[in-house]
């Protein structure tokens, strides 16, 4: 099993950012990170999403389907997804007052088949996305407003052709 953590301390009242993060249908709203979308029928159950960057800069989006597991406000809040054996993900806030603020820690903890096939590729996709949520989580709770979105960080169009290696044509046939 492989735990990876991150954290951040949000200038606002843990309950202010407690009610960001348990408002799931809100998180597109200030997420660009990761998307979670309840199940319209059985509220617990969720679909998790996140676009992951490898470090040769190619995005892999991928998505896994899980369970909340704790929503104790306004301390904890955390879901498992994935498919147990093959790959799992358990995935927690945990929210501590620090003076006017709060101290949040994002865990993630991979374990299955599919990490240990790839044990440094595949947990090495999670950070990024975690730092990103806490970021955008930060900004929500200190400011109310999501990052406006800027050219730079609209989606590139993506050429279906296959890239030559050596950057240029092949050289013509006589």
């Amino acid at each position: 099993m492989k735990r990876i953590t991150h954290e951040i301390v949000v200038e606002a009242a843990p309950e202010r950012v407690w009610g960001i993060l348990a408002d799931i249908p809100s998180y597109p709203e200030w997420n660009r990170s990761t998307r979670i979308v309840l199940d319209p029928k059985t509220p617990d159950l969720i679909t998790y999403g996140l676009t992951a960057v490898r470090p040769n800069g190619k995005e892999l989006p991928w998505t896994l389907n899980g369970r909340l597991l704790i929503r104790r406000s306004p301390e904890r809040l955390s879901w498992r997804l994935g498919l147990p054996g093959f790959v799992f993900l358990a995935m927690s806030y945990a929210l501590t007052p620090r003076g006017a603020g709060t101290h949040v820690l994002f865990t993630a903890e991979v374990s299955g088949l599919v990490p240990r096939i790839f044990p440094k590729h595949f947990p090495n996709l999670l950070p990024q996305p975690m730092l990103g949520t806490l970021q955008a989580l930060k900004r929500r709770a200190e400011t109310g407003r999501p990052k406006p979105i800027s050219r730079s960080s609209t989606p590139k169009k993506v050429s279906t052709q296959k890239k030559l290696r050596h950057g240029g044509r092949p050289p013509r046939r006589r």
